[in-house]
């Protein structure tokens, strides 16, 4: 059982690596779109390739955490699903590049804070990953003379 939940953490720490991947991602591209390295068209192309992806990964994990009931991690990656949800529900999740200026300064100011939140889950996943490795090292080590 120890062992089913260290491979579940270090499946949703490395999901969590590549939602930190894909944040970083969105700010570089809108920040070149800013300075003009790089045009509108391409820009909305780099960006709605790691929407869905992103949105399902992190779904993903999400469902994992309710079906192992954990509640902490599922409260907190939940409002951002929600959000997530509303978005695409909306049509809102896509970017249209002959709408991109006018919401730039938004889109950039939300990637920034998913950012933060994927930075700070990562470390709380990182966190439970060492936590869950610890008793397998401790047993193996054959303390307990």
């Amino acid at each position: 059982m120890a062992a089913a939940v260290f491979w579940l953490w270090l499946f949703v720490f490395i999901v969590g690596c590549l939602l930190v991947f894909a944040s970083v991602v969105h700010i570089i591209t809108y920040s070149d779109l800013e300075s003009d390295y790089i045009n509108p068209v391409d820009a909305s192309e780099r960006l709605n390739r790691f929407l869905i992806p992103e949105y399902v990964a992190h779904a993903g994990i999400t469902l994992l955490f309710l079906l192992t009931l954990n509640f902490v991690p599922l409260v907190a990656n939940g409002v951002l699903v929600a959000w997530n949800t509303k978005r695409f529900l909306e049509g809102e999740h896509l970017v249209d590049a002959t709408k991109i200026y006018p919401t730039l300064a938004e889109r950039k100011k939300q990637s920034l804070v998913k950012l933060g939140f994927y930075v700070i889950m990562f470390f709380y996943y990182l966190s439970v990953v060492g936590s869950a490795w610890e008793p397998r090292a401790s047993r193996s080590s054959g303390a307990g003379g």
